[in-house]
């Protein structure tokens, strides 16, 4: 990846993305622009979820920036996940037939795959789910709705802190 890019480029909201900055507390986040370099090199997010409301979503809030790859369920995840090498997994907790953890068992024991970067999301604000969750390593934790802000920060901060190999 080249360390040179011409800020016009860039496919994203620039004024959108200063004024997030001005609002943030960014003194000992380590930011690395070249998540945001051309599409050709920018970094792929996988996003799995029953929910094709929640896949849109986050897709529309995402694509500017990364290139969006979809699962509806984490079979699909599993199927897709060699041909798309995603650089971060944003992973439903709860979905039928296999659930979260159980895909990010699977994930895990996949030879090259085992230290993707996962970030639940879950609509569940419970204790012990949460609990449960972190127990199992994540990169991160999201609710849904997912706030907007929220999503751009912890996928950046995922995504720097996996380039510097401090996330496992």
């Amino acid at each position: 990846m080249s360390d040179n890019f011409n800020l016009d480029d860039l496919d994203v909201d620039l004024d959108f993305l200063e004024e997030q900055l001005k609002n943030m507390d960014i003194g000992d986040i380590d930011l690395d622009l070249n998540v945001l370099d051309d599409k050709e090199t920018r970094a792929k997010v996988m996003v799995v979820d029953d929910d094709a409301g929640t896949l849109r979503n986050i897709k529309s809030l995402l694509e500017g920036m990364y290139d969006v790859v979809l699962a509806n369920s984490g079979r699909k995840a599993l199927e897709i996940i060699a041909m798309e090498n995603p650089d971060v997994i944003l992973l439903d907790y709860e979905m039928p037939l296999m659930k979260g953890p159980e895909t990010m068992r699977h994930i895990r024991e996949k030879r090259g795959f085992e230290n993707i970067p996962i970030v639940f999301l879950t609509g569940v604000n419970d204790r012990a789910q949460i609990t449960a969750a972190l127990a199992m390593k994540p990169a991160g934790y999201l609710l849904k709705p997912v706030n907007k802000d929220k999503l751009f920060h912890t996928v950046l901060d995922v995504l720097n802190s996996a380039d510097h190999d401090s996330i496992y």
